[in-house]
C-alpha cells in the first residue's frame, strides 16, 4: 500500500504547491470504472477549529491497477471542465486505496479534526475553489480525465441529496450502492470526528457490491410522435457505467440511466438492451421491445395545467402533455381568444405583467376528437414584504463575547412576508440608505423563497451556526431561515442609517419593495416592529412582542432582539386587495379574484344612479391555491351596477 504525504491543488491551475511523484510500475489507465465515489460530507458543523465550509469527498479504488490521476478534472454538477473545475495535482490511486479531497484544510487540520481514527496511510489532497461547493441542499460530483473538455463524458459521476441539519456524511447503501444513505457512528468503521459533533468514515473503503437489475421500464407500443423514456435502476459498487443498445448497436452518448427518445417513429421501433459494467464485472440488461403503435386513438391529457397564483415580475411558462394518435395539435386560448402562435406543449409567458391574469385554456386535438384544460393564473401584485427588524448597535459592553464565543457580533437584519403566496428572494438587492442599485448586494442563494407570515434573518459575515450560538438555538423559531452576506459596500450606522430592498426586476433606485431608516440607537437594542401597528422603527423592549436577551451575551448586558419571531406574533396583517376579473354570458356574472387563506369576502353590487351598496354574496372564502371563481346569476331588472369585493 502507497503512502502519502501533503498534497496541495488550486483552481485551474497547473502551478502546484508542493507535489510528490511517485515511480510505479502498475499504473493503468483502462480500468477507470474501478474508482468510485464512496463518501461526501457536505454539511458540517462549524466551530472556530476546523474553520467553516470543509466540504470533503472520497474517491476509493476497487481495480487491481493503479490509476494515475494526474491532472484529471474535477466539479460539482455545475461547471463543466472549465468554470470553477479543479484539476489534481501527481496523484496515483492504488489498489483498493481510499484518498480524500477537502476544501480548505490542510491535511493537517483535516487529521486533526477526524482524530486519531484516520490511517495515516490514506492520501488527503486540499483543493481550494470560489466555484465549488458541495451544497447542502444537494449537489453532485464530476470527475474527468486528464485532458477532457466539457464535451466528454465523466469517469465518475455521483449525486446526492439534501443535507439539512445532519451532519454525518453521505455513503453508499448497502444494497444498491447508490449514495443515499447517512454514515452511523459505530456502524461501517464510521466514527465521530475528534473536534465536532460531526460523523463519518474518511479512508473506510466500503464493501464493493455485485451488478444487478433493479428495475427497467417494461416494453409496450408507442404513440407515432410521442416521447418515451427508457429507465433503468442498477445495484452495484463501484457504480456501474451504461450503455443503451438498439437491436444489439450501441446508441452514441447514450451512456446515462436514462434514455429519451423524442418523435417516436418507425427508426426506433426495436429491441432495447443495457450494458452494464463497473470495471469488475459485467451484465447485459433483459430486452425492452419496443413498438409503433398504429391503432388511432383520440387524445387525452398526461400532464395538466393548474390554477397558479404569483407576483407580478415572475416568470411562467404553461406547459401541458397530450397522446394520442396521430399526435395531437395544440391550440392556446387566454379568457376565449385564441393566442396567435401558440401551438405547441408549452406557452412562454416570460415575465407575468399584472394585465396578465385569466383564464387560460388548451386545447389538444387530432382527427378523432379534442381535449380541452384550462387553468386560473392569478397575478398579484408588488409581494407585501416588510423590514421588520434592524440590529445596527453591536455588542460594546461585553468585553468577553469574543473570547467565549469565538466571533464578534455583527450588523443583522430580518424580512417578514406579509402576502398570501411564497415570493422568491433570490435575485433580490439590497443596500444602506445610500439606496443605490450598483452599490446593492445581491441575494445569491437559489430558490430562496419567503412563506406568507415567515420571517428570514440576513446577518453580516456571521454564519447561520454562529447565529444560533449568539441567539440561541432553542429561543429562534424552528427552520429559521438564516442568510449570510458580506460586502464592503454596506455597513449599518450605529449613528444612524437605512435599508433598502429591491426585487430582481427593479431598474431604478427608487423602485424598492421595502424602505426604512432609523437612527442613532441604544447599543444591543434592535428597532422593531409593532404588529399592532404595522410601524417599524421603535426599539425593542425586553418581553414585549417576543424580545428576549441573546443567551450569547453576558446576563445583565443588553443584547436585546425578536429574530425570526414576528412571523409567530397574532400581528393584525392588512388584506390584500383582491384582483377582479368579471365576465359575462347571457345573464350570468363569471367572477373570479385573488384572496388570502383564511379570510372572507363579500360581493357587493351598486345599482346605476344610486350610492348605496349592497351586499349579494356573503361569505365567500378562497379556494387552497388563493384562486376564487364563482358564477352570480344577474336578476332581469338589474338594468346596470357597478360590483366590488370586500374582504373581511
Amino acid at each position: 500500500m502507497f503512502s502519502f504525504t501533503l498534497l496541495t491543488v488550486t483552481q485551474t491551475s497547473h502551478s502546484f504547491g508542493r507535489s510528490i511523484f511517485l515511480a510505479a510500475s502498475l499504473i493503468a489507465t483502462n480500468a477507470l470504472a474501478q474508482l468510485s465515489v464512496t463518501e461526501v460530507h457536505s454539511n458540517q458543523t462549524v466551530g472556530s477549529n476546523p474553520p467553516a465550509h470543509a466540504d470533503w469527498w472520497e474517491l476509493s479504488n476497487y481495480g487491481t491497477t493503479s490509476v494515475d490521476l494526474t491532472g484529471w478534472i474535477f466539479n460539482d454538477t455545475t461547471g463543466g471542465t472549465t468554470n470553477g473545475s479543479v484539476i489534481l495535482p501527481a496523484l496515483i490511486l492504488g489498489p483498493g486505496e481510499s484518498a480524500i479531497f477537502v476544501e480548505g484544510l490542510e491535511p493537517s487540520q483535516f487529521r486533526s479534526w477526524w482524530g486519531p481514527n484516520l490511517m495515516e496511510t490514506v492520501t488527503v489532497v486540499t483543493y481550494t475553489a470560489t466555484s465549488i461547493g458541495l451544497s447542502s441542499t444537494g449537489d453532485g460530483i464530476r470527475l474527468w480525465r486528464s485532458g477532457s473538455d466539457s464535451s466528454a463524458s465523466p469517469v465518475v459521476t455521483v449525486d446526492f441529496g439534501a443535507s439539512g441539519t445532519n451532519t454525518q456524511s453521505f455513503v453508499p447503501d448497502s444494497l444498491t450502492g447508490l449514495m443515499t444513505a447517512r454514515s452511523a457512528i459505530g456502524k461501517g468503521g464510521a466514527w465521530a470526528s475528534n473536534e465536532t459533533a460531526d460523523g463519518g468514515s474518511p479512508g473506510v473503503k466500503p464493501a464493493s457490491i455485485p451488478l444487478s437489475v433493479l428495475s427497467l421500464t417494461r416494453g409496450q407500443a408507442v404513440n407515432p410522435g410521442d416521447s418515451f423514456e427508457l429507465v433503468i435502476e442498477a445495484a452495484g459498487l463501484p457504480r456501474p457505467r451504461y450503455q443503451w443498445r438498439q437491436s444489439g448497436i450501441n446508441i452514441t452518448g447514450a451512456t446515462e440511466s436514462r434514455l429519451r427518445l423524442s418523435s417516436f417513429d418507425v427508426s426506433k421501433v426495436g429491441v432495447y438492451t443495457v450494458a452494464l459494467d463497473n470495471g469488475l464485472e459485467s451484465r447485459l440488461s433483459e430486452p425492452v421491445e419496443l413498438q409503433l403503435s398504429e391503432k388511432p386513438a383520440a387524445p387525452i391529457f398526461t400532464k395538466v395545467l393548474t390554477n397558479t397564483t404569483l407576483f407580478a415580475g415572475a416568470n411562467l411558462t404553461w406547459e401541458v402533455v397530450a397522446t394520442g394518435v396521430p399526435q395531437p395539435q395544440y391550440a392556446w386560448f387566454v379568457d376565449g381568444v385564441a393566442v396567435t402562435g401558440q401551438n405547441g406543449e408549452t406557452f412562454n409567458l416570460g415575465v407575468v405583467k399584472s394585465d396578465r391574469g385569466g383564464v387560460y385554456t388548451v386545447v389538444a386535438s387530432n382527427g378523432l376528437g379534442a381535449v380541452t384544460n384550462s387553468a386560473v393564473l392569478t397575478v398579484l401584485g408588488r409581494p407585501d414584504i416588510r423590514i421588520t427588524e434592524v440590529s445596527n448597535a453591536r455588542t460594546v459592553l461585553d468585553p468577553g463575547f469574543i473570547d467565549r464565543n469565538g466571533f464578534g457580533p455583527e450588523d443583522w437584519w430580518e424580512l417578514t412576508s406579509f402576502a398570501p403566496v411564497p415570493a422568491l428572494l433570490t435575485g433580490w438587492r439590497f443596500d444602506d440608505n445610500s439606496a443605490s442599485l450598483a452599490a446593492a448586494l445581491v441575494v445569491t442563494q437559489t430558490n430562496l423563497f419567503i412563506a406568507p407570515g415567515e420571517s428570514v434573518i440576513f446577518v453580516e459575515r456571521l454564519t447561520p451556526e454562529q447565529f444560533r450560538q449568539w441567539w440561541g438555538t432553542n429561543e429562534l423559531p424552528v427552520g429559521l431561515k438564516i442568510i449570510t452576506y458580506t460586502g464592503s459596500g454596506i455597513g449599518l450606522s450605529s449613528a444612524g442609517d437605512g435599508l433598502r430592498l429591491w426585487n430582481a426586476s427593479s431598474m431604478v433606485n427608487s423602485d424598492t419593495i421595502a424602505a426604512v431608516d432609523f437612527p442613532a440607537g441604544e447599543p444591543g437594542v434592535s428597532f422593531n416592529y409593532l404588529p399592532e401597528t404595522g410601524v417599524f422603527g421603535s426599539l425593542s423592549v425586553l418581553g414585549i412582542n417576543g424580545v428576549y436577551q441573546a443567551p450569547g451575551t453576558l446576563a445583565g448586558v443588553p443584547e436585546l432582539g425578536s429574530p425570526g419571531r414576528i412571523g409567530s406574533q397574532p400581528a393584525v396583517r392588512p388584506p390584500v386587495p383582491p384582483f377582479l376579473t368579471v365576465g359575462l354570458e347571457v345573464n350570468t356574472l363569471s367572477l373570479r379574484f385573488s384572496g388570502e387563506m383564511g379570510r372572507t369576502y363579500r360581493l357587493q353590487r351598486q345599482g346605476i344612479g344610486t350610492t348605496a351598496w349592497e351586499t349579494v354574496e356573503s361569505p365567500i372564502k378562497p379556494l387552497l391555491n388563493g384562486a376564487t371563481l364563482f358564477s352570480y346569476r344577474l336578476p332581469s331588472d338589474l338594468g346596470g351596477a357597478l360590483f366590488r369585493v370586500i374582504a373581511e
